[in-house]
C-alpha cells in the first residue's frame, strides 16, 4: 500500500475512534481503592486506608523523595527493610489492577527477586525480576511466568498487572509484554500489598512510587466472533493497547491477486448477526451495528488485506468497546460484497 496512502487510512482510523467514544461506547472505568503517590508522604490520596508503613529491623527507610526506596535486605534480617500497604479490604481479587512506577538498584545474583507482592503469608500475585533483567509475575506463591522483556538498573519504569476472571496481563510503559491464563488466585484474604516476597527471602532492591490499587480493570484484546461468509476471516495483528501505533487488523481469504474491502466499524456487537441475503449477499451476516463508519477501500494482494488502526495515545479511549467486520468485493453474492466474521476490540491502557 502506498506509504500516503496508509498515512490517510490510519488518520482516518483514529477519527473514527474519537467519534466512537462519544456513543456510550465506554466500559466501566478503574476504580481506585488506595492512591500512594510516595512523592512527599505514605498518605493514601483517596482517604479510604492509612498510610504506608515503612519497616525495619535497625536500619530505617528513608523518607519519600519522589519514591520510597529499599535496599534489598529481607525484613527479618539484620538490616532488613520493608515498604507495607495497610490491608485493603475493598479489593476485589478477580477483577483488579496493580500499577505502579519502579526502579531497580541492583538485580538479584540469582533466582529472582520482587519489585512487589501481595500477601505475606499467600505471596498470590506480584511482578518479579531475573538476574539478567527479565520482568515476570509471581502467583499463587510459587508459579512464576516471565515476558521477554528486560528492565536497566537505575531507570524508573511504570507497570501494571491486571487480573480479570482468569487473565493476567502485564504491561511495561503501555506495552503489554506478558498475557496468561491462571487458575484462582489464592489470596487468603491477604489484601497487603509489600517490597518483601517472604516465600523466597528477599526484598526488592530499588524505589517506588504512583502506587495505584483499583478495582473494575479492563483488560485490552482482540475478540473474534461469528463465522464469514465464503472464508473470509478478520483477525487483529497485535493488541489493541492505548498508544500502539502499529495495531492491525487483516482481512483474508478474498479471492483474486488484487483485493479490494472495507472495514466496517459499530459500537455494538451484533451476534449472531443480521441476515444479509435481502440485499443481495447470501449466507453472509452483518456483526456489526454499523453506527460510527467505514474505513477503506483498501488494496491488498494475495488475497489479504491489511488496515492499518494506530490506537492514538489517549487514555480517554482506555475501556472503549468496537465491533468490527471486514466487507471484501468478490463475485461470491450478487450484490459483489462479501462479510467476515466479527471481531471485538477493546482498548486499554
Amino acid at each position: 500500500m502506498p506509504e500516503l496512502h496508509r498515512h490517510r487510512l490510519a488518520h482516518l482510523a483514529g477519527a473514527l475512534l474519537t467519534l466512537l467514544a462519544a456513543t456510550d461506547a465506554l466500559l466501566a472505568q478503574a476504580v481506585p481503592q488506595a492512591v500512594y503517590p510516595l512523592a512527599t508522604n505514605l498518605v493514601d490520596t483517596t482517604g479510604n486506608y492509612g498510610p504506608i508503613s515503612l519497616l525495619a529491623t535497625s536500619t530505617p527507610v528513608s523518607p519519600p523523595a519522589n519514591g520510597v526506596c529499599v535496599n534489598g535486605v529481607y525484613l527479618p534480617a539484620p538490616t532488613g527493610q520493608d515498604v507495607r500497604t495497610p490491608l485493603i479490604g475493598s479489593l476485589t481479587p478477580t477483577d483488579f489492577e496493580l500499577r505502579l512506577d519502579f526502579r531497580v538498584a541492583a538485580f538479584p545474583s540469582n533466582g529472582t527477586a520482587p519489585v512487589i507482592m501481595a500477601g505475606t503469608g499467600a505471596r498470590w500475585i506480584g511482578i518479579h525480576v531475573q538476574p539478567n533483567g527479565v520482568l515476570g509475575v509471581k502467583y499463587n506463591n510459587s508459579v512464576l511466568v516471565w515476558s521477554t522483556r528486560t528492565v536497566v538498573l537505575g531507570t524508573w519504569y511504570s507497570a501494571v498487572v491486571k487480573h480479570e476472571t482468569g487473565i493476567l496481563q502485564l504491561m511495561l510503559d503501555g506495552q503489554l509484554i506478558l498475557q496468561h491464563a491462571v487458575p484462582p488466585l489464592n489470596t487468603g484474604g491477604e489484601f497487603t500489598f509489600t517490597t518483601n516476597d517472604y516465600s523466597l527471602g528477599r526484598n526488592h532492591n530499588g524505589c517506588l512510587r504512583n502506587l495505584v490499587i483499583a478495582n473494575n480493570t479492563t483488560l485490552a484484546g482482540a475478540f473474534p466472533y461469528g463465522t464469514g461468509c465464503q472464508g473470509i476471516v478478520l483477525a487483529a495483528n497485535g493488541v489493541p493497547v492505548v498508544g500502539n501505533s502499529a495495531f492491525e487488523l487483516v482481512l483474508s481469504n478474498l479471492p483474486g491477486v488484487q483485493s479490494f474491502a472495507l472495514l466496517a466499524l459499530g459500537s455494538a456487537v451484533v451476534n449472531p448477526g443480521l441476515d444479509l441475503t435481502g440485499i443481495g449477499m447470501a449466507g453472509c451476516r452483518s456483526f456489526t451495528n454499523l453506527d460510527v463508519g467505514l474505513l477503506g477501500p483498501v488494496v491488498g494482494s494475495a488475497g489479504t488485506v491489511t488496515f492499518a488502526f494506530p490506537i492514538p495515545a489517549s487514555p480517554s479511549l482506555s475501556g472503549l468497546t468496537a465491533a468490527t467486520q471486514g466487507v471484501g468485493f468478490t463475485n461470491f453474492t450478487s450484490l459483489g460484497l462479501s462479510a467476515s466474521n466479527g471481531v471485538r476490540l477493546v482498548i486499554a491502557n
